[in-house]
């Protein structure tokens, strides 16, 4: 981040995305003070404001991407928290669950874990018995909550919610097991006020098996290493209730989840901040995910997720999946994968029902040639247009830092285009690709454009044949799930997105 002060106001630079920001003179003398760490106690005797006045502004200047924020202090006095667990049948990973709960680096007196018993019909009931007799010499309270008969995990997380003494609810699921600093991280984020709901990290807990390695950095439960605000129409728009912080008078102002199979957590959040609440997201108090990592079972449990889509949009209409085509990003991208397109060397073939080929093999060098030179015409013509918006408003950007920030949002945007068709629209592209074989080169430039960036960018510790099987698997299974609740829904507005130029 780089600040100048132009003639109107202070101006300051982000470089990726590039932007640039008016700041009132209290904003830009606090950002020169953080030149070096300082505590917001510090901030507030140099500026002469009040310590809660700077506090919301270094959060402001923080999910702006102006400031960076320190670890969270620990607190001197620990808020009680209520730990609920919904389980059924799952007598083995509960007890592990259980035994990293009572190792919790938190003070014992301010825990209290409910664990609602949904129906089990194995040895549940027993362990629970064993387990409230270790807890108890831990000083911990361990209450049991049993429902006659299964009633879902939604029903069971009201169930625990109900029955809470404390102010903060922590949802955890019985598969999963906490870090010993879970709640220790995250827990002094809830001294903002405004603040409803947060969750931390989640990753995988077994990694030897190539499934367990590919959720580790690609499940719907990683969101990611970089803190960030819950948005309705954000690029986080949710978080999973197996890592979950909840004020309890916020849990009760919405009336607790819906009673839904998939997609709760969805549903949750999105009632959440349409009661005004902020969400965030830490990349801290990690919980670990005992994830299903048979073939069958990753394919079941990414079609179930997929199959709440049609239900989610029933409730929350507004929330429909929008496609963006601003004109200039749009040309790049199709430039982009038609010039790749024209270099593979089965798109010179013709085809069986053709009688000559469309095109030579040098006219196909010669077409990528173009489109390649045509997306660099977009891209020097974009930042051309940017730098003279730049100088008109008096903002101290250079010509090299604008090129270098339009070219990379139209590889960003390239990027995005592409993982929306290959999220939604593989699998029909593939059995499109039986009687128009050129689908199947479209299918294999998106795949891979999107296979690279991420195996590049997400590190998974796998090789990139494995990992790309591993992702293809994972689209052809949400796709089917998303064909099937729209099935049962009788809708199938979850394959068509709005289309739109600009957001």
């Amino acid at each position: 981040m780089a600040s100048a002060n132009a003639e109107d106001a202070p101006v300051a630079l982000c470089a990726y995305p590039l932007r640039a920001l008016r700041l009132s003179t209290t904003a830009a003398r606090l950002l020169s003070l953080c030149a070096g760490e300082r505590s917001v106690e510090q901030l507030a005797r140099e500026l002469h404001m009040s310590v809660s006045r700077v506090s919301a502004l270094c959060a402001q200047l923080h999910w702006k991407g102006l400031l960076e924020a320190g670890p969270l202090l620990p607190l001197q006095d620990w808020p009680g928290v209520s730990i609920v667990i919904p389980t059924h049948n799952r007598a083995q990973q509960l007890e592990r669950c259980l035994r990293s709960l009572l190792s919790l680096d938190y003070p014992a007196p301010c825990l209290e874990i409910i664990v609602v018993d949904d129906g089990s019909s194995d040895e549940t009931p027993a362990l629970l018995q064993c387990m409230q007799q270790e807890a108890a010499q831990q000083d911990i309270s361990l209450r049991t909550l049993r429902h006659h008969g299964q009633k879902g995990v939604a029903v069971a997380r009201n169930t625990g919610a109900a029955a809470a003494q404390h102010d903060l609810i922590a949802y955890i699921d019985s598969d999963c097991v906490a870090s010993a600093r879970w709640l220790a991280e995250l827990v002094p984020a809830f001294q903002d006020a405004h603040l409803g709901a947060a969750g931390g990290m989640i990753r995988a807990y077994d990694l030897r098996p190539l499934l367990g390695r590919y959720e580790d950095v690609r499940s719907s439960l990683f969101m990611g290493v970089r803190p960030q605000q819950v948005l309705p129409d954000g690029p986080l728009n949710y978080l999973p209730t197996a890592n979950l912080l909840v004020r309890r008078s916020k849990w009760q102002q919405i009336g607790g989840f819906a009673p839904l199979t998939f997609g709760e957590d969805v549903d949750f959040c999105r009632r959440l901040l349409s009661a005004g609440a902020a969400i965030i997201y830490l990349p801290q108090g990690i919980v670990y995910h005992d994830y299903r990592t048979g073939p069958g079972a990753f394919l079941r449990v990414r079609a179930s997720y997929a199959s709440a889509e049609a239900v989610l949009l029933q409730l929350h209409p507004t929330g429909r999946r929008i496609l963006v085509l601003p004109p200039e990003q749009a040309l790049f991208a199709a430039s982009t994968i038609g010039a790749a397109w024209n270099m593979l060397p089965s798109s010179r073939r013709p085809f069986k029902w053709q009688k000559k080929e469309i095109t030579t093999k040098r006219g196909t060098g010669s077409t990528s040639t173009r489109m390649f030179a045509f997306a660099c015409v977009l891209t020097l013509l974009g930042s051309l247009v940017r730098l003279r918006k730049a100088r008109a408003q008096r903002i101290p950007a250079g010509p090299l830092a604008v090129f270098k920030a339009t070219l990379r949002s139209h590889l960003a945007y390239t990027y995005h285009l592409c993982r929306h068709l290959t999220r939604y629209y593989t699998l029909p592209l593939l059995l499109g690709s039986l009687l128009c074989p050129p689908l199947f080169l479209l299918i294999c430039i998106c795949c891979g454009i999107v296979t690279i960036i991420d195996y590049v960018r997400l590190r998974p510790e796998m090789n990139f044949g494995a990992y790309a099987l591993c992702s293809l698997l994972d689209d052809c299974a949400y796709e089917a799930g998303v064909v099937w609740g729209c099935i049962k829904c009788r809708t199938w507005k979850p394959l068509v997105p709005i289309i739109r130029r600009r957001l």
